[in-house]
């Protein structure tokens, strides 16, 4: 018998079609077939597993909409952050990675014995330039001046 799988352990997605059953439990879908990754944890009492997928290895329309995923909470999460914040993150601090895991039966994978796909140069979109936000002293000062020229044309 072979040894179970563990947390760790490189894992390929079984190339099969979908059943009823698969989709009454939502355990698998046709985009899963052949997919790579590491076990992320396993749920042996229940059958299942989770799954960090590469990204190298999701169809290339799943990956484009998964990076734009991505690139959009990240843009969100440093529009929520004070420019003094945002300053203050290093760029490994800045680098925001997101994760493409999926929860499968332990029937559905098996070990996979071929090094983990590499994407050719793939780069994360080019986050905007976050606007520069005005602090109170300067919106008074601009406050003040726009007054003052009110105050010299009457």
């Amino acid at each position: 018998m072979a040894e179970p799988l563990k947390e760790g352990d490189r894992v390929v997605v079984s190339n099969r079609e979908v059943t009823d059953d698969d989709v009454k439990s939502g355990l698998f879908y046709n985009h899963y077939r052949g997919l790579t990754g590491l076990v992320q944890k396993v749920y042996e009492n229940v059958g299942e597993m989770a799954i960090t997928i590469d990204d190298a290895s999701l169809a290339e329309s799943v990956r484009t909409r998964h990076y734009e995923v991505r690139d959009a909470m990240k843009q969100k999460w440093l529009d929520g952050l004070s420019e003094e914040q945002r300053s203050r993150l290093s760029d490994v601090e800045k680098d925001f990675n997101l994760r493409y895991s999926i929860v499968i039966a332990i029937s559905d994978v098996s070990i996979s014995h071929e090094p983990a796909p590499v994407l050719a140069a793939v780069a994360p979109a080019p986050v905007e330039a976050v606007p520069h936000r005005k602090t109170a002293a300067e919106i008074e000062a601009e406050e003040a001046a726009y007054i003052a020229s009110k105050l010299e044309q009457a």
